[in-house]
C-alpha cells in the first residue's frame, strides 16, 4: 500500500470546509480562504543557501597554515584582503578558510611561500598571526603552531665579545637561535646586534640578561623585540593584554607592578623626516619690523555695503568739495585712459630714423 503525503495547507483547507456549515457555504470565500494559505506557505517556505566552503587546491604545493593569538573571531574576507595587500605575491596567492581559527594559504610560486616566511612575523588587527609551512604529505590540521621568529635587538653588549658564537648562545638563551643579521659586523656602527630567535607562544618573553664578567662584575643586557604584537605586560605571554590576564585577577597585582611595558617594543629601524622638514622654522628668529605702509583700507565686503546704502558716493562728495571741486547732482562718468595712449599708435612704435 502506498502512502500518499498530503502538505498540510491543504489538510487545513479540508478542515476548514467541514467547519462551515453547508447551508450556508459560500464558494468565494472558500476560495480566497484557500489562496490567503497559499501565500501563507509562499512566505515561510524556502530553502536555506547552503555554506559555500572552498576547498584547497591539491596541485598546489607551496602552503602556508596559520592561525591568529586570539579568541575574538576573525573577518576571515577582510583578512585575507589586508594579507595579500601587505604580501604581494607576485604569482598570487589562494585564501582557504578550513575552520574558524585555522586558515591555509596557497602560493603558486615558492619565492613567495618563501619572502613571507623570511620577512615576518605578521599580525592583523594587532593579533599575531602563527604560520609554517606546509611539509609534503602531512595535511595542513597536523602541523604544530606554537612558536613564531622573532627579530630581536640585543643592547648593551659588549663590543669585546661581540661575536658570531656568543649571539648564537644569546639565542638560545632567549629562545631557539636561528640566524644573525649579517650587516651586525659590517656597514653603519649601531648600538645594538639583531638576531633571529624563534619564541614559544606559550612561554614569557625574556626582558634581559646577566652577563658576568671574569672580574665578578655583572652587567645586563636588554633585548628588544621588532614588531611585536599584543603581549600581556603582568606575566609577559603573547597573545592577551593585562586586562584579560588571569594572573591579574588571582593575585591583584597593580600596573605599577607589572614587570614587563611597552619599552619590549623596537622602534622602526628607519625613521622617515618629513618631506619639508629642512626648509621648515621651528622657531621665528626676529620679531616682525612694524610696516612702513599705509594702514589698509577696508575690507571689499564693507565698500559693497557702503555703495549700496550711498554712504560711499557722500563721502567721495564730501572729499572732492573740500579740495575745490564742485560735484553735481549726477553720477560722475569716468573712463579709463593710459598716459601713453598718445604714444601707444602705430606711429610711435616706428623708429625715430624714419
Amino acid at each position: 500500500m502506498t502512502i500518499i503525503e498530503i502538505p498540510w495547507n491543504i489538510i487545513i483547507a479540508l478542515l476548514l470546509l467541514l467547519s462551515i456549515d453547508n447551508s450556508a457555504m459560500d464558494v468565494r470565500q472558500i476560495e480566497r480562504q484557500c489562496a490567503d494559505l497559499l501565500l501563507a506557505d509562499e512566505e515561510i517556505g524556502g530553502l536555506d543557501a547552503p555554506k559555500i566552503q572552498a576547498t584547497p587546491d591539491g596541485s598546489i604545493h607551496h602552503n602556508l597554515v596559520g592561525r591568529l593569538l586570539t579568541d575574538r573571531q576573525v573577518r576571515f574576507e577582510h583578512m585575507q584582503q589586508v594579507f595579500a595587500s601587505v604580501w604581494r605575491p607576485v604569482m598570487g596567492m589562494f585564501a582557504v578558510s578550513l575552520a574558524d581559527d585555522l586558515f591555509l594559504f596557497q602560493f603558486s610560486h615558492p619565492k613567495d611561500l618563501q619572502r613571507v616566511i623570511d620577512d615576518g612575523p605578521w599580525s592583523f588587527e594587532n593579533n599575531l598571526l602563527i604560520c609554517e609551512q606546509v611539509p609534503m604529505g602531512v595535511r595542513p590540521e597536523e602541523v604544530k603552531l606554537e612558536s613564531v621568529p622573532f627579530w630581536i635587538q640585543v643592547h648593551g653588549f659588549p663590543t669585546m665579545y661581540a661575536s658570531p658564537d656568543f649571539l648564537a648562545k644569546i639565542g638560545e638563551y632567549v629562545g631557539s637561535f636561528i640566524a644573525a643579521d649579517p650587516l651586525n659586523f659590517g656597514g653603519a656602527w649601531k648600538s645594538y646586534h639583531r638576531i633571529r630567535v624563534r619564541l614559544s607562544v606559550s612561554s614569557p618573553l625574556k626582558r634581559r640578561m646577566r652577563l658576568k664578567h671574569r672580574d665578578g662584575t655583572i652587567q645586563w643586557i636588554t633585548f628588544k623585540y621588532e614588531r611585536l604584537s599584543t603581549f600581556c605586560y603582568c606575566c609577559g605571554i603573547l597573545g592577551h593584554s593585562d586586562k584579560f590576564c588571569k594572573t591579574v585577577y588571582e593575585e591583584g597585582i597593580l600596573p605599577e607592578a607589572f614587570p614587563f611595558g611597552a619599552w619590549l617594543r623596537a622602534g622602526p629601524r628607519r625613521q622617515v623626516k618629513p618631506v619639508g622638514a629642512k626648509w621648515l622654522l621651528q622657531t621665528p628668529t626676529a620679531e616682525p619690523e612694524p610696516s612702513s605702509l599705509p594702514p589698509v583700507g577696508p575690507p571689499p565686503v564693507v565698500i559693497v555695503g557702503l555703495v549700496e546704502s550711498g554712504g560711499l558716493q557722500g563721502d567721495l562728495k564730501r572729499r572732492r568739495e573740500e579740495e575745490g571741486t564742485a560735484v553735481s547732482g549726477s553720477d560722475v562718468l569716468m573712463t579709463d585712459t593710459t598716459k601713453n595712449h598718445g604714444q601707444a599708435s602705430l606711429t610711435a612704435q616706428t623708429h625715430q630714423d624714419k
